[in-house]
């Protein structure tokens, strides 16, 4: 296994001229120097922590390494250090990290440079995954290429194409990239979906194009639009959704999710497909992206965040920096990131151990877009939204309740963002 550094990621198709210095297009810092202390004191033997079911791992690695027992709790709030999806927001009372003598130089490692409740745990590639045999089975050698690169149009009446092929095989036509393609006669042996889609592991990744073809000025009128084309797509999951995760053919998820739900070795047949969203060229008021590049490109999505909590103890805040130092500073802390959640790092190292992780490291050079950041609790609430859906009735009001909800979320955040930087 060989770590890679990433000095940039570059977007050459996806960005239109004069824009190569959008900060946006950049993966973390291109050079970070920062040395990482250890923590003072020893780890205490126990950490009460809390962690979603993906990111779990990497904690799980460290008690292991380092003797630790690690007391699990439901309540993040409750907990020493919490290892969430998304920034903690108002969920837990987050000690700033930048702020800290000993977290400091992490801090500044993941490119923090003003005050933080959270450390950045790496980014995962995010979209549709599928098996490729699947994919070659049913549209032929060129057919993957073709699925990533195709319109939405295309991409909608392939869902709806394959969903009835599921039900009743016969030889259909679908036409993708602008060729056509013939899904066979007859089911392969192997094949036993029921429906084109699982529910997704993660949905906040979705929203990414969205936001980017909103621009800079991101409110009701710039972001209203592409609200709709998710609409589209979220619809589309639903309509076409299989009876269960085990009899779908595509899973939206990072790779992340995906390697702690199933397994690194059985993930490692599985090609990435594009969230696609029925975006339109009237939607876009950015000059930065172009509508091909949103279409095609996956997503780079934050994959997690480290916070510790500021009302702890002495005691237990030792142990939460000891684990959050070990995961940033150690080889097998890094390890941890790069190989069992297989993730890019803050300080952008990956490993190609695995054909998964060397694809990855391949596409972030190509070309990916950059995952928006939202709390917790707007990751929730962009849930509940799509949850709304799970019976779609295609009204033209049922459209609207889901773009002004999402709007509700999404446009605060940005503005707020906007401040900031």
């Amino acid at each position: 296994m060989k770590m890679i550094r990433f000095a940039a990621l570059a977007l050459p198709a996806l960005l239109l001229a004069g824009c190569a210095a959008n900060p946006l297009t950049m993966l973390g810092p291109t050079e970070n120097t920062a040395t990482v202390e250890t923590a003072a004191a020893p780890a205490a033997q126990t950490l009460n922590v809390y962690a979603t079911d993906a990111l779990l791992p990497a904690l799980q690695a460290y008690a292991d390494a380092q003797q630790v027992t690690l007391n699990v709790t439901d309540d993040p709030a409750a907990a020493d250090l919490a290892a969430l999806d998304h920034t903690p927001g108002d969920l837990v009372d987050g000690l700033d990290v930048a702020g800290d003598i000993l977290l400091e130089a992490a801090a500044a490692r993941a490119g923090i440079t003003g005050s933080a409740d959270a450390l950045p745990l790496g980014r995962s590639l995010y979209g549709y995954w599928v098996n490729g045999t699947v994919v070659t089975s049913l549209l032929g050698e060129n057919g993957l290429t073709a699925l990533q690169n195709a319109s939405w149009d295309e991409w909608s009446d392939f869902v709806e194409t394959l969903q009835a092929w599921l039900a009743e095989p016969e030889a259909a036509t679908v036409t993708l990239s602008g060729s056509d393609y013939t899904l066979p006669e007859t089911k392969p042996d192997t094949l036993h979906a029921t429906g084109v889609f699982s529910e997704p592991m993660d949905r906040v990744a979705g929203y990414t194009a969205a936001m980017l073809a909103a621009g800079s000025e991101v409110n009701e009128d710039t972001l209203t639009g592409p609200l709709n084309g998710v609409y589209s797509a979220v619809v589309l999951e639903w309509e076409n959704l299989a009876d269960s995760d085990e009899t779908a053919l595509f899973r939206r998820a990072t790779l992340t999710d995906l390697l702690s739900a199933y397994g690194a070795e059985a993930c490692q047949s599985l090609v990435l497909i594009p969230f696609k969203c029925n975006l339109e060229e009237s939607d876009l008021s950015t000059e930065e992206y172009n509508l091909t590049g949103l279409l095609n490109y996956p997503v780079l999505a934050d994959a997690g965040y480290l916070t510790l909590r500021a009302g702890a103890d002495e005691t237990a805040q030792k142990a939460a920096k000891s684990a959050a130092l070990w995961l940033y500073s150690s080889g097998e802390g890094e390890a941890a990131l790069t190989e069992t959640l297989g993730l890019i790092t803050p300080w952008n190292t990956a490993s190609d151990k695995t054909t998964l992780g060397a694809m990855q490291i391949e596409q972030a050079g190509t070309g990916i877009l950059p995952g928006i950041t939202v709390t917790q609790a707007q990751a929730d609430a962009l849930a509940a939204n799509e949850e709304t859906l799970r019976e779609p009735k295609g009204t033209t009001a049922e459209r609207t309740a889901f773009t002004e909800a999402a709007l509700e979320v999404l446009a605060p955040a940005a503005a707020e963002s906007e401040t900031q930087e």
